[in-house]
């Protein structure tokens, strides 16, 4: 009986029989954030606003996982297509971004530098904009000024005391 129960015994737990495949859980990640983003709609045809905890109900999983589902997402995205591994199981993504840690980690900082020049950029074009702006606003006022001038000579010069 002993034997038997040696032979039986596996030090790791086994897989779990419900692993979710890649394309099922962006599916569902799509679908609970178009829930929670475009809410439901009622008889009356009015559309409701849910919570994500709500739409994760709606969904059928829960809200810890499918934001778990959108963390792997967002690392995978930064070096390879999702769309490789639609036919994957999500344990063969969690392998995947565990074996490539460190260009996952190069990844993200270029996107974060990427993301910091941009804005650096929309603040200078908003900058030159703002120049461009005043310095015509300036022209506009000497031009204005330059004509009220102009036509207070005319007024003042036909005007005889």
């Amino acid at each position: 009986m002993i034997q038997d129960f040696q032979d039986n015994y596996c030090p790791f737990p086994e897989k779990r029989v419900k692993e979710r495949s890649v394309y099922d859980a962006m599916y569902r990640v799509n679908e609970w954030r178009r829930l929670y983003e475009q809410g439901i709609t009622k008889e009356n045809k009015k559309k409701q606003r849910i919570t994500l905890q709500e739409a994760a109900n709606l969904v059928k999983i829960p809200k810890k996982t499918l934001e778990d589902y959108v963390q792997i997402f967002k690392k995978v995205r930064l070096i390879s297509q999702i769309e490789e591994f639609a036919n994957k199981k999500m344990g063969f993504l969690r392998a995947f971004i565990r074996k490539n840690k460190s260009k996952i980690k190069k990844a993200a900082l270029i996107y974060k530098l990427q993301q910091r020049g941009q804005i650096e950029e929309q603040q200078e074009i908003r900058n030159d904009f703002e120049n461009v702006n005043t310095i015509g606003e300036d022209q506009n006022n000497q031009e204005f000024y330059e004509q009220e001038s102009y036509s207070h000579n005319i007024f003042y010069s036909q005007i005889k005391f």
